[in-house]
């Protein structure tokens, strides 16, 4: 059986996590695919290296000098280099870099220099092999995946008795709750939904291949790798059978959404309303996020960007095609999803009253 394993950029911040990295990767024989971000923050006067290269990317832009900033990058993978004793030529490598920037600013190459630099560096360290991911990876026409054609190409860069190091560029969090409570396991839907509303720690892109093949993932603390950490699973049910899950997997929500109210007597009981609103929002290609009901009230929710330049003439066929009493609209908000496989089981009563005093106390 062969593993792929994924570090983010916190676990590749400097010397001292690579040598972490490559414990946990040697602990295990069957880890043979490494995947990396960039550079992450050592400590809180720190900066990541993708976030130092786009500050270059808008200097160039702005024609002001990058030139510190720039030298910050070197200063941090010249350190890994000497501590970790490696012989790569980032010397040369960054005269590449400083060429193609020169020449032509061409953002996503820039960006994801610290992903490939990081996982040149990696590679040395784990004596693995080397696979840039443009290499491998290609699409169809329609921005899809090709997975077969990208699988083919990987087969043939990759000696089956080697390591190999990709670079990759793509519960409550622990910044904001304090002491927030493991989960175990998650299934992909749950995680869906949560990367859906604004969950960042897995890419939806990145996930739904291994869902495909029934993959389980295993997301886990490079600073404790004795923590089993949490699985991600299709199906959790037999696990759940043996130990309950919590009610509530997690918490997550996203911002600048904006909710048209529509008010009219006893709106909840017109047969056809739903239909007409419905239709006056597809003449205009909008999505809708949610459709909150009261008995007199009736909330489309959708986010901001994709309604602010229809926003007048929308909230005029609203009021001429269904007679409103009122219609009121309220930008700046924001959605919090609660996910929880869970819930189901909960009376309905029980745990909308939950969700309302997390609210209040937030």
């Amino acid at each position: 059986m062969s593993k792929a394993v994924k570090f983010g950029g916190s676990s590749v911040a400097n010397s001292e996590q690579f040598k972490k990295v490559k414990q946990i990767i040697l602990a295990d024989p069957d880890r043979k695919y490494v995947v990396t971000s960039a550079c992450g923050k050592s400590g809180q006067e720190d900066h990541k290296v993708t976030d130092l290269l786009y500050l270059c990317a808008a200097h160039i832009t702005y024609d002001v000098s990058y030139e510190s900033i720039f030298q910050s990058i070197v200063d941090k993978y010249m350190e890994i280099k000497r501590s970790l004793g490696l012989k790569i030529d980032l010397a040369g490598e960054f005269a590449k870099i400083r060429q193609n920037m020169a020449r032509n600013l061409n953002l996503d190459y820039l960006v994801s220099r610290g992903e490939y630099l990081t996982g040149l560096c990696l590679a040395e360290y784990l004596d693995a092999d080397f696979v840039d991911a443009s290499w491998v990876i290609r699409f169809h026409y329609d921005g899809s995946i090709d997975l077969d054609k990208s699988q083919e190409l990987l087969k043939a860069q990759v000696d089956p008795g080697r390591r190999v190091v990709i670079p990759g560029f793509y519960v409550a969090d622990p910044r904001i709750i304090k002491d927030p409570v493991q989960i175990p396991r998650i299934t992909y839907s749950e995680l869906r939904q949560m990367s859906y509303m604004g969950e960042n720690v897995l890419h939806d892109d990145a996930v739904f291949p291994v869902r495909q093949k029934n993959i389980p993932i295993n997301v886990c603390n490079t600073n404790h790798p004795e923590n089993p950490g949490t699985m991600i699973m299709n199906d959790c049910s037999e696990l759940d059978a043996q130990e309950p899950p919590h009610v509530i997997t997690g918490i997550t929500g996203k911002q600048d959404f904006t909710v048209i109210t529509m008010v009219k007597s006893h709106v909840s009981a017109e047969a056809g309303f739903l239909r007409k609103v419905l239709a006056v929002f597809e003449k205009f290609q909008i999505s809708i996020e949610s459709v909150p009901v009261t008995v007199d009230t009736f909330s489309i929710v959708v986010q901001t960007k994709k309604i602010e330049r229809y926003l007048y003439e929308i909230v005029a066929e609203l009021k001429q095609d269904l007679h409103l009493d009122d219609i009121q609209v309220e930008s700046q908000q924001a959605m919090l999803a609660v996910v929880g496989r869970a819930m189901r089981q909960m009376p309905k009563a029980i745990y909308q009253q939950f969700i309302s005093e997390e609210r209040v106390e937030r």
